[in-house]
């Protein structure tokens, strides 16, 4: 049509911009703001890991800083080498044995003598410096502690332990190391067999990955790994290790946020320090500075060349390379690491040679020093001390812990308790919640110091501390305390005093409505104190209850460190109230220390961060009784173990002076030994959480135990408990009380206050005399009390059946014996 407008012909080009669209979008446009999306995503992921990887570097840094100390190990002149654990603990604290030794940590063992060349160490605020000492030996025997000039010392003190942290994520055996501390040899030949361009990448290597990717096509499976140091460690950082897509971009995003948080030299310092060794006993052995103690007993700063590469070639199979179990492959991988290093300029042909020459020479592994109970103990006790600001970084605890007689506690409980399921199949239990259990707790005799604890059978399966924690009836393992009361002149109202020879009523009796009852329920007309005690009869010691009072018998309890609100009322007199182990065994501290009690404590002293000591022990000991009147106790237990329900402790292997009692509850619920010598206090309790019986005494549940470790703990030459001044010895008859004749079955002696031994013969077993009229014995003889009536009233006794007294008495009827 003239003079209109043509019609656009469309344009291809146009069309083809328009077929890129969608929706109204180009999809050009859309894959640039999908990248930039995806880039804000991954800087906001980056930024999220790196705040988190930081917070987990910085928790292993301060886990480190943290320690729980046992006590320092002394060497003693007198104690036998074997039984002390001298060379045992030397090798635990990674002493090098030397030819001679000339710097600290090292030790040179000749015939009849041991150098020893202590490191400095400090408790608390005190300083033990570095020195020489000299240990002189007639056979096993330590005959001479002396300095370096000869000089004889009465001791000398190797370092503590550590036994714990007080901060997750570092175990106690774990150690750690420093860069410049170690042989170049070491260093270099771990990064040319694991990352020789370590320094030149960004934490992934692609020429690597070529390399690795190559290999893996000529074998037609995984044969070559890609991963660098930097994402190694990264693993460590991940809870899952299985093979998937996101673990592995994980870890490679851990890997660049490590690679930007730290330095070069700070990732492969955290390396050796982290690096996935094997495990031993179910524990890993977390970093080559372990790995070095555990395979070679040394720091990873003193191997040599040979055990570096041994080293370095587990990293790649720890399990398969572990020269314990695997030593040939361990052997050949070692050596193929060896040739790298000589490749690699890191050793000469010299170096090589010998190494490749040198067996493996693998040293017998460490136990694991573990006192998990202990150490929670501790660090509750550490929040609490007054003024501290609750950071625990750098914090370092001394604690009384002695990790011998700590290893014997938990080959003592752990033997007894495996010995008791299966002797007696009706005690084991499938669920860990219901199985049997146990705990001990061992203290300095002198000072009260904790020297082992043990709070269960397994800590994996139970953290509960029975030994510090469970309140339980101690049954009879209580009467030694009321005993001391009535024994005790200046508190019990008993005229003229109350001896071990003194005779009291053993026949049923009421108080009040409550009849208590001997466990076998024979009786007879009366029975001597010390007899009363070792066959651990209800009814009399009942009958002196009554006659101190249970005031009495609480304020005693009280005195000894039993902290329980116990109730006063007359069942208490046979443990029919409840306490802890921990504190029932410091009541026998008592004993032990001639009548002085001082509280049990764990912690010496405790240093911040900044080098300052906020907690130091002080002693807060004070005399309960005089140190004659503990005596009588303690001459009475020494009769249990000889005469009484802990007899068997001589058949067990006790055969150096020691006293103690057994404690069952009702229906045998509890087993209780607790004992003494005159230098440790040890209490051992066996039973079930929920209390259900175990059908066995406190002698047949216990106290092997108690007996397995206490031959452990005692010395080579153990001295019996000193006389005080106060008292006198005699040989009394404990059936009529008398002094004993020839022809008495039973002669024991025991102690007595001056002017309070018996002066007459035993009227029972006269011998030639027997058929002269028995004259009268001096021994005191209770007069009935007022509070118990005969057999058959007691029958008839309803009316005081509705009292207090009498609503316990029928529930305490029958209980606890031996």
């Amino acid at each position: 049509m003239g003079g209109g407008r043509q019609q656009a012909k469309p344009n291809p080009a146009k069309k083809k911009r328009r077929e890129w669209r969608i929706r109204g979008w180009r999809v050009r446009n859309l894959a640039a703001g999908g990248l930039l999306l995806a880039f804000f995503a991954m800087g906001f992921y980056l930024a999220q890991l790196y705040g988190e990887i930081s917070a987990l570097i910085e928790q292993r840094r301060a886990a480190m800083t943290s320690a729980i100390f046992s006590a320092p190990f002394p060497i003693v002149a007198g104690d036998d080498l074997d039984r002390s654990g001298l060379l045992d603990r030397l090798a635990q604290l990674s002493y090098s044995q030397v030819p001679a030794s000339n710097a600290p940590g090292e030790y040179t063992r000749a015939k009849n003598a041991i150098a020893i060349y202590l490191r400095s160490f400090y408790v608390g605020a005190k300083q033990y410096p570095a020195e020489m000492v000299r240990v002189s030996l007639e056979g096993t025997r330590i005959a001479v502690v002396a300095d370096s000039f000869g000089v004889a010392k009465s001791d000398a003190m190797l370092e503590p332990e550590v036994i714990g942290r007080l901060l997750p994520g570092a175990p106690a055996e774990r150690v750690e190391v420093q860069l410049d501390q170690l042989k170049p040899y070491l260093v270099k030949g771990l990064l040319d067999t694991e990352d020789r361009f370590f320094y030149y990448h960004p934490g992934i290597d692609p020429i690597r990955i070529v390399e690795a990717a190559i290999s893996d096509l000529h074998s037609h499976r995984l044969a070559q790994g890609a991963s660098t140091l930097t994402q190694q460690l990264a693993r460590t950082f991940m809870e899952r290790h299985e093979r998937s897509f996101s673990r592995k971009f994980k870890e490679l995003a851990v890997a660049a946020v490590l690679e930007i948080r730290l330095s070069k030299n700070e990732i492969l310092e955290r390396y050796i320090n982290d690096v996935p060794m094997g495990e031993y006993e179910g524990t890993p052995i977390d970093g080559m500075p372990q790995a070095a103690r555990y395979f070679f007993n040394k720091d990873l700063s003193e191997v040599t060349p040979a055990e570096a590469a041994t080293l370095i070639g587990m990293i790649q199979a720890p399990t398969l390379y572990d020269p314990r179990r695997h030593p040939d492959s361990c052997i050949k991988r070692r050596d193929v690491v060896l040739g790298v290093m000589k490749h690699a300029g890191v050793i000469d042909d010299a170096t090589y040679a010998a190494a490749i020459a040198t067996p493996i020479q693998i040293t017998k592994p460490p136990g694991l020093r573990r006192a998990p109970y202990f150490t929670d103990y501790v660090t509750a006790f550490v929040t609490k001390i007054p003024g501290f600001d609750g950071h625990l970084e750098g914090l370092k605890v001394y604690t009384t812990l002695d990790t011998e007689l700590q290893a014997d506690a938990v080959d003592a409980v752990t033997d007894n308790i495996a010995a008791l399921e299966k002797d007696h199949t009706r005690l084991r239990r499938a669920k860990a919640d219901g199985k049997l259990q146990t705990s001990l707790v061992a203290l300095d005799a002198d000072s009260g110091a904790i020297r082992a604890m043990i709070g269960g059978r397994d800590y994996s399966e139970s953290q509960f501390n029975r030994a510090a924690n469970a309140e339980r009836q101690p049954g009879s393992a209580f009467k030694p305390i009321v005993y001391l009361a009535a024994l005790d002149p200046d508190r019990a109202p008993f005229s003229p005093p109350l001896t071990l020879a003194s005779l009291l009523p053993d026949e049923p009796m009421t108080f009040n409505g409550w009849t208590p009852a001997n466990y076998e329920r024979t009786y007879q007309p009366q029975v001597t104190v010390v007899q009363a005690l070792y066959e651990s009869l209800n009814v009399p010691t009942a009958y002196v209850g009554n006659e101190l009072g249970p005031a009495t018998i609480v304020k005693t309890a009280h005195e000894m460190g039993i902290h329980e609100d116990l109730q006063a009322y007359l069942p208490i007199a046979i443990g029919a109230d409840e306490t802890t182990l921990l504190e029932l065994t410091s009541a026998y501290q008592v004993f032990a220390a001639e009548g002085e009690q001082s509280p049990p404590y764990a912690v010496e002293a405790v240093v911040d961060a900044k080098g300052h000591q906020i907690y130091q022990h002080e002693d807060e000991s004070n005399r309960i009784v005089r140190p004659a009147v503990a005596y009588l106790i303690t001459g009475a237990l020494k009769a249990v173990l000889r005469y009484g329900t802990g007899a068997s402790a001589g058949r067990l292997g006790i055969d150096f002076p020691a006293a103690g009692k057994t404690g069952t509850t009702q229906d045998y619920k509890d087993a209780y030994f607790i004992g003494y010598t005159p230098a440790i206090v040890c209490g051992v309790w066996v039973g079930f959480d929920v209390p259900e019986s175990l059908g066995l005494t406190g002698a047949q549940a216990a106290l092997p135990a108690w007996v397995q470790f206490m031959q452990d703990a005692a010395p080579a030459d153990p001295e019996d408990f000193p006389e005080p001044s106060g008292i006198t010895m005699a040989t009394i008859d404990p059936e009529s009380g008398g002094l004993a004749t020839p022809a008495c079955p039973k002669q024991i002696p025991l102690p007595f206050l001056l002017g309070t031994a018996p002066t007459q013969m035993c009227p029972l077993h006269g011998g030639v005399l027997a058929s002269v009229p028995a004259p009268v014995p001096v021994t005191t003889t209770i007069p009935p009390a007022p509070g118990f009536t005969p057999p058959a009233p007691v029958a008839q006794a309803s009316p005081s059946s509705s009292d207090v007294f009498g609503a316990v008495g029928k529930f305490f009827t029958g209980l606890f014996h031996h």
